[in-house]
């Protein structure tokens, strides 16, 4: 299936600038999102990365839109930019998959054109293409089932109607995997991607099956013709499969085999302050601890290379 034409098209892309730590802030439809849009200032960070969970019903999504719309008053105002990325789910906070395309896609529409039209409030140096699968992450969904080519015609399809719309807003969209980057968009940096699952096993691992095992260096090298210093990051885990890394262990982790040769490597821009858990412990007690300070420096040092 040949699709790459359709999503190739010129839209204008914010030109990329330095983003390093990302501020994690999560926003629920059907909730009081009043604590969560007030500004606070966030630490050793000038970017938030955002989840916004809408309802899985359609509709116009005003209220949540509203209060997107006030954080981004609050904090663009301080200088203050945002990656975004939508997801659904329900008001108790728990998630759930796309719905069937009819709703999807407007839903698509409808956010493309919220993000597109809030640049002059606040930058969006990269959108999360979200919309598919648990946590928006394009896994485990109805339309979301095998990754690139191993998917449906019809899944395929989907995906790249997602991908296209998320165009429109004028803003550069990272998908979640290579494979999919590959079978929808192929070798254009135009899209870039981004990463859920960073240094899970360390180097030599597959960052939570970022790239499979059986065609390892391909996809390795495939995601860094895309997406090296192109606005690629993402997020930390220790909880995929094949999690191996001791992320506690800071003589390895601030190490010269540690995440910011891994960040250099990959030449990323951003990395999520919050996961996984013993990364937040030393990324917060880095005011108090010196050890802890000097990694959490050097990390930052390594992402605010890349953009």
């Amino acid at each position: 299936m040949k699709v790459a034409g359709l999503l190739a098209f010129g839209a204008a892309l914010q030109q990329a600038a330095a983003v390093g730590f990302t501020t994690y802030k999560q926003i629920y439809e059907g909730t009081d999102n009043s604590g969560e849009i007030s500004y606070s200032e966030p630490d050793r960070s000038t970017t938030l990365f955002l989840y916004i969970q809408i309802l899985p019903y359609g509709g116009d999504h005003s209220d949540i839109i509203s209060d997107f719309k006030t954080l981004a008053q609050n904090y663009g105002s301080q200088g203050i930019a945002v990656i975004p990325r939508v997801r659904y789910g329900f008001a108790n906070g728990t998630i759930t998959t796309e719905p069937s395309s009819d709703i999807l896609l407007p839903d698509v529409a409808l956010f493309a054109g919220v993000f597109g039209n809030i640049t002059d409030t606040i930058d969006i140096p990269v959108l999360q293409a979200g919309f598919l699968g648990e946590w928006g992450e394009w896994h485990d969904g109805p339309y979301c089932q095998a990754r690139g080519t191993a998917d449906t015609a019809e899944d395929l399809e989907i995906k790249g109607e997602v991908v296209k719309t998320l165009q429109t807003s004028g803003l550069k969209v990272a998908l979640r995997y290579p494979q999919d980057h590959s079978a929808l968009v192929n070798g254009t940096r135009a899209v870039t991607l981004h990463d859920d699952c960073i240094f899970d096993g360390g180097f030599g691992g597959t960052d939570g099956g970022t790239w499979p095992t059986d065609d390892y260096d391909y996809w390795v090298a495939y995601t860094k013709e895309v997406a090296s210093n192109n606005t690629f990051g993402g997020e930390g885990c220790n909880n995929a499969g094949d999690a191996t890394y001791d992320w506690s262990d800071t003589s390895a982790l601030c190490g010269s085999e540690g995440l910011a040769a891994y960040i250099n490597s990959f030449e990323m821009a951003y990395l999520n302050d919050e996961t996984p858990d013993p990364f937040e412990t030393i990324f917060f007690g880095a005011d108090d601890d010196a050890t802890y300070a000097e990694c959490i420096d050097a990390i930052q040092t390594a992402l605010e290379q890349w953009s």
